[in-house]
């Protein structure tokens, strides 16, 4: 038998008509603040659409004015301040959640190294091949640098600079961290708030929940190593955040890298 439709999916779209004095307001599917687009979902599908299009506008911009340009080092300074800038501002906020327009971000990436290192009728295949790829031009794959992004953020608020305090439902882990079940130490947090399951799988990710900022990052903060969350500076932190999130992107691709390519790493 047949599944009756959810009440929600039956009902007709109510619209309220709202009035500022005698004018009567018309209704946006979308708004812009400070530069990033919410619409009426809440979601940020179409904040991350126009910045792909844009950024793709900016990359075949930069290959017809620059084409003369030949050498890698200038080449990765012009992606990096033309093209990978416009995804800096407010990443935090609009970064997507969804595998599809990660990935589809990431493929604008790729093609970007590929005009670096002039491979352009090269393939990028394998999420290994990209890896090496990105080692090689020192730059973070886009989804390891929306996680550089979010946790720069959320130690700014922890060390109290910026004036934003951490959510209610977030504490400091207070309990028992010598327990061989316990992965938690005194600057693990904890969430009062859980999602419906309790395991965090790729179905589970989708939720509002786990795609809103604190909580979303406050998982991403307690996979820190303790002496790298316990750094009061902020560019000792930011060095470090970068080597972690390095080994983290070469584990992920099953890729091993020496360990002096740590000490000069950088994006």
């Amino acid at each position: 038998a047949s599944r009756s439709p959810p009440l929600l999916g039956i009902l007709p779209c109510v619209q309220y008509i709202y009035n500022l004095g005698e004018s009567l307001l018309d209704y946006h599917e979308k708004e812009k603040d400070l530069g990033v687009d919410i619409n009426t979902k809440l979601n940020f599908s179409d904040q991350c659409e126009r910045l792909y299009s844009k950024a793709c506008q900016q990359f075949g911009l930069t290959k017809r004015t620059c084409h003369f340009v030949k050498d890698s080092r200038r080449r990765r300074a012009l992606y990096l301040s033309l093209i990978r800038s416009q995804f800096e501002h407010c990443s935090p906020i609009w970064r997507p959640n969804h595998k599809t327009m990660t990935n589809k971000l990431e493929s604008l990436q790729k093609r970007c190294i590929k005009w670096i290192l002039k491979e352009e009728f090269y393939s990028y295949g394998g999420s290994e091949v990209y890896f090496r790829k990105c080692r090689q031009v020192r730059i973070l794959p886009l989804a390891k640098r929306f996680d550089y992004n979010d946790i720069i953020l959320f130690f700014k608020i922890i060390n109290d600079l910026v004036p934003l305090k951490l959510p209610s439902y977030l504490k400091f882990y207070e309990g028992n961290s010598r327990l061989r079940t316990c992965h938690l130490d005194r600057l693990s947090l904890v969430s009062s708030i859980k999602p419906k399951c309790s395991v965090i799988s790729e179905s589970n990710k989708n939720s509002p929940l786990y795609k809103s900022f604190f909580y979303r990052v406050h998982l991403l903060w307690n996979l820190l190593p303790l002496d790298v969350r316990e750094i009061q500076s902020l560019s000792i932190f930011e060095t470090q955040l970068l080597q972690f999130l390095w080994k983290s992107a070469a584990e992920e691709s099953n890729c091993d890298i020496n360990d002096d390519f740590y000490i000069d790493c950088y994006d």
